[in-house]
């Protein structure tokens, strides 16, 4: 935009030389007027395509998702240096103190094809708004209510014990111990983006501990490009670095777009099992840290992925996907929005018969008709495994439109969309809620309000004597959990958390109760019997990841860490043979029948089961799990076809979705 400006203004100084030198007539002076005019259009749409250029190598670079965090270590080699995992992966941390914030530093992020920079994020449960389509609105989270099989003890020791039990079948994942489902819940938290149109700065996004620190856009411009220039940086990590852009030059007239971002809250409908959340391995901060792969998953720089199947595979509308349809853009979960591009509908591709909600976050959808491939099941994005995409209404996001032309009759088609990732799955549970000593709770903002300041008024921190502990709690002082529900007060610690390990608080008796932080957590306290449970999953895409380099790095690592799996894809001399009676896998072809949509199954043959088959022994196999349910096969090969198929499926003829008999073998 500066070249823009300095050329027009050297065009409109030269031309004012001109008429001044040469005593221009009025017909000479409008035709410079319409020189300028033209050179400023014909330059800012220039400008408008080295944006797109930028971007576009952005997005060819690798997929949406997380670059890097801020730098904190490094080392004799560089894998030592912090990458997007530092202390912890994407520098998540606790502030189980606040009754609902989650802490999580600054980023480097892209998100199609735009790279920008966050503050130190800190954010809240928060969800869109379920009653309104107002831009930004959110509501909270409701917390899971207590089991009424804990309330209903007579004793607070009581309480502890039954509670643990609670934590140790979510744990274990064990409903036979207590269906602890309807009390701990996932919640899905996603990095959403978008080209704004807002001219003063915006806080998108609500964060009881961080904000923006900065005047308007350009002086947050002009905060990150010093500190970018000396190397400083903001001590409160208040600074982002958002982009802005000339996005059109329509009607001759620059139209400019502020990039910004937030975290948003979903609370997912149905129930993940944690076993989905599969390692990520970070081989790099592993080897930095010593840290071995039966480690990794209990650390705080465990990056996982959701994977629903047993082994890796190539895959379409998955879990995530179901989890990601459930958020809602900017128009919330009143959205209701068809997306019709040149001519063709978008369908939903879980159910291949409707119509896609467009105003909901996906990346798969399915046109009617077929592609120039041959396909009609196409992806958001060019090569983008992580475009997550959603139209919107709001008046608040940049418009971008295109013309669409049949037959000489065109029309001018406008759109706004926003985008997305997943950052992590969080699961809410009853210590959220639960409050055995009924301590008093004041949730509005101790920053102003009198009675929340009460908590912590006259020098109250936490003591042990009634002088000193809080006089109750409120929302940055989350104290409710009896100390003793923990065997010990010991977690693997950041400097950025802020909870105390226990502190006393007033019962509304005026009793001084030894309390811990009830906010959520990365990882629980070891709990008797129990011990440490996880509760935080960071699920978020890296950026590089995406490129060919990247994908071609993963899989050498995945052969090289599982080489015995992978010796027959190894070099000549490098010892490739196959296992001598390997397992076989499967998959149970894909169906389009709705209900339930599309979806195909998983099954596994041990080497054993499949010696078994081919001997015309048939043999009983459960499929992986999709869209909430499985299937129970009894395999049969079938020499004449001279393939697997079933012949009975859940005890029926055929599958009641629709799956073809025959078995694809998946090699």
């Amino acid at each position: 935009m500066a070249a823009l400006a300095l050329l027009v203004l050297f065009c409109a100084h030269s031309s004012l030389a001109q008429v001044h030198n040469l005593a221009l007539t009025p017909e000479q002076l409008t035709a410079k007027v319409k020189v300028l005019e033209d050179i400023a259009n014909v330059l800012g749409k220039q400008l408008i395509q080295n944006q797109l250029f930028v971007e576009e190598r952005i997005r060819s670079d690798g997929m949406s998702g997380v670059k890097k965090v801020r730098l904190y270590r490094e080392g004799t080699s560089p894998y030592y240096a912090d990458t997007h995992v530092a202390q912890s992966a994407i520098a998540i941390h606790d502030h189980a103190n606040y009754d609902r914030t989650l802490g999580i530093g600054e980023f480097i992020g892209v998100l199609n094809g735009v790279e920008f920079r966050t503050r130190h994020n800190d954010y809240k449960l928060k969800m869109p708004s379920t009653t309104s389509r107002t831009y930004h609105e959110t509501e909270d989270i409701l917390f899971p209510s207590v089991p009424p099989e804990v309330l209903h003890k007579t004793t607070i020791q009581e309480q502890i014990v039954e509670m643990r039990e609670w934590f140790r079948a979510f744990k274990e994942q064990n409903t036979t111990i207590r269906d602890y489902r309807p009390y701990f819940r996932p919640l899905l938290c996603a990095l959403e983006g978008a080209w704004t149109l807002a001219k003063d700065i915006e806080e998108s996004f609500p964060s009881d501990r961080h904000h923006l620190d900065a005047t308007s856009w350009e002086d947050m411009a002009e905060k990150i490009s010093f500190t970018s220039y000396t190397g400083n940086k903001h001590n409160l990590e208040n600074f982002a670095f958002l982009p802005s852009k000339l996005y059109s030059m329509e009607g001759g007239y620059p139209q400019f777009a502020q990039w910004n971002y937030r975290v948003i809250c979903h609370p997912v409908s149905f129930d993940v099992p944690t076993s989905y959340f599969k390692l990520d391995d970070d081989l790099g901060h592993r080897l930095a840290n010593d840290l071995t792969l039966k480690r990794a998953p209990f650390s705080r720089s465990a990056r996982f992925k959701v994977n629903e199947f047993d082994r890796e595979r190539q895959t379409t509308y998955t879990t995530l996907d179901r989890m990601m349809s459930e958020l809602p853009g900017l128009d919330n979960y009143l959205a209701n929005l068809t997306d019709k591009t040149y001519g063709l509908v978008a369908n939903d591709i879980s159910q291949a018969e409707n119509t896609l909600n467009a105003g909901y976050y996906h990346r798969w959808y399915h046109y009617s008709e077929m592609g120039a491939m041959g396909d009609s099941v196409n992806h958001r994005g060019f090569n983008d495994e992580n475009l997550w995409v959603a139209m919107t209404t709001q008046s608040h996001i940049m418009p971008l439109s295109t013309n669409y032309c049949v037959q000489d009759q065109c029309v001018r088609d406008t759109r706004r969309v926003t985008f997305a990732v997943p950052l992590e799955v969080i699961y809410a549970t009853p210590i959220l809620s639960w409050n055995p000593y009924n301590v008093a709770f004041y949730p509005a903002d101790p920053k102003t309000d009198t009675l929340a300041q009460s908590v912590t008024a006259n020098g109250r921190n936490g003591g042990s004597t009634p002088g000193t502990a809080y006089n109750g709690t409120n929302r940055e002082n989350y104290y409710r959990t009896p100390v003793g529900f923990y065997a010990s007060s010991d977690v693997e610690a950041d400097t950025a958390d802020t909870a105390k390990g226990s502190v006393g608080v007033l019962d509304k008796q005026g009793i001084v109760r030894q309390m811990a932080a009830s906010g959520p957590r990365i990882i629980t306290p070891d709990i008797q019997g129990v011990g440490t449970v996880r509760l935080r999953y960071p699920i978020f895409p890296v950026h590089s990841e995406g490129s060919t380099v990247g994908r071609e790095l993963v899989a050498l690592k995945e052969i090289v860490m599982k080489m015995t799996q992978y010796a027959h894809l190894l070099g000549e001399g490098q010892g490739g043979y196959l296992p001598s009676n390997p397992d076989v896998h499967f998959i149970l072809a894909e169906t389009y029948q709705n209900p339930p949509g599309l979806h195909s199954h998983d099954l596994v043959l041990t080497g054993a089961e499949n010696a078994a088959v081919l001997a015309g022994n048939d043999t009983l196999v459960v499929t992986s799990l999709a869209l909430g349910h499985t299937h129970e096969l009894k395999v049969h090969f079938d020499k004449t076809l001279s393939a697997y198929v079933y012949v009975t499926c859940d005890g029926m003829a055929s599958c009641w979705d629709g799956h073809a008999r025959r078995l694809v073998l998946d090699e």
